[in-house]
């Protein structure tokens, strides 16, 4: 009988260990790209290797109670080139959290604002992809320090979701009127991302609506970036009667919190304009993406394409316009690895010479 209660025991030790254990899950995506124009000055061809946002990291969620978990993760960044946008190891998603179960889930750290993740997989195809995703051409896709966040769970209202998070800006000095978008000191949970969105996936349909209020980020046609923005998106997609082509689609408005008026000036030591500088009067960013994705019957290959555009205005100046196309095909070797091709190129429109930058690449993605 002791042994038995002591084979129990054990047993039940060893049960409680592996539930803890965290997983460990990552993915490395690796390119080979010939790159045409990389600067638009018409003298810049060069070869890349790209490690398109390559991560590392743990996760977990342990049971506290019949309805109540803890839940966290941590991600770095992996350089597998030895360089790219995210320095080696540096910091991607990572939180600490409660779940109900039924209910949602509360979560405290840094990780990708909802605005951002309500552009899905079918909305943005080419997501990581250092010179295809959409952060190249358009506002929106920001990870965020110092938030909490909640998300509602999907089981609670049948496949309808509701994420919203605060993040504190920890400022103790006033915002300088027209240089940053915000002229309000930035020292509470004053900046708020939100995202509602259904899915039901016996249709095939997936839709959201997303809004970012006071929410730091970059406007590309200007060069401009950490402008506090206010901005909404609508995204959805549709697998067309289940066929394996899935249509996707995005609009969204940006524009600063507050008016830019003073943004680039510099100042002499009396505190008056030492240079004209760059006023941005009226900013705002009209955007949109379409996408189509197909999966060819009985093969393990999928044909891509996007079109995305971005059309930013400023009073007293001409708009500007950032177009990005292109189209790729995947080989799914298995449910972790995928070989692939891709051909793209972004116009800038107020470039009278060498508007067009043009990217031929191939690579491997293998994810665990």
């Amino acid at each position: 009988m002791k042994k038995l209660l002591l084979a129990a025991a054990v047993a039940t030790l060893s049960i409680n260990a592996v539930q803890a254990a965290p997983t460990l899950y990552g993915k490395l995506n690796v390119s080979i790209n010939q790159v045409d124009n990389k600067n638009f000055d018409g003298k810049s061809d060069v070869t890349e290797i790209n490690s398109n946002a390559s991560r590392i990291g743990v996760k977990g969620e342990e049971k506290l109670t019949d309805k109540l978990s803890a839940v966290y993760l941590a991600e770095w960044a992996i350089a597998t080139d030895g360089s790219g946008s995210d320095s080696d190891l540096s910091a991607r998603n990572r939180y600490i959290g409660l779940k109900t179960d039924g209910v949602g889930t509360l979560k405290v750290g840094k990780y990708d604002s909802y605005f951002k993740t309500a552009a899905g997989n079918n909305q943005d195809i080419f997501n990581d992809d250092t010179r295809l995703d959409i952060t190249n051409i358009m506002y929106g896709e920001n990870r965020l320090d110092n938030v909490i966040g909640f998300e509602l769970d999907p089981k609670l209202l049948a496949g309808i979701t509701f994420n919203i998070m605060a993040q504190t800006g920890e400022s103790t000095t006033d915002n300088k009127p027209g240089e940053t978008g915000k002229d309000s000191k930035n020292n509470g949970f004053d900046s708020v991302s939100t995202a509602l969105g259904y899915e039901n996936k016996d249709l095939g349909l997936a839709v959201a609506a997303a809004g970012d209020f006071g929410i730091k980020g970059k406007y590309a046609a200007y060069g401009m970036k950490d402008i506090y923005t206010d901005a909404y998106r609508v995204t959805g997609s549709y697998d067309i009667a289940k066929t394996g082509l899935v249509i996707g689609a995005l609009w969204q408005h940006a524009e600063p919190t507050d008016q830019l008026t003073a943004y680039g000036q510099t100042y002499k030591a009396d505190g008056s304009v030492d240079k004209a500088g760059k006023a941005y009067r009226d900013l705002q960013e009209e955007a949109y993406s379409i996408t189509a994705a197909y999966k060819i019957p009985n093969t393990k290959l999928k044909v891509k394409a996007e079109y995305s555009s971005a059309q930013t205005q400023v009073s007293g100046l001409a708009d500007r316009t950032i177009d990005l196309y292109g189209v790729g095909l995947d080989y799914q070797i298995n449910k972790q690895a995928r070989f692939y091709g891709l051909v793209a190129q972004q116009k800038r429109d107020w470039l009278s010479d060498n508007d067009k930058q043009t990217v031929v690449g191939t690579g491997i993605e293998y994810n665990f």
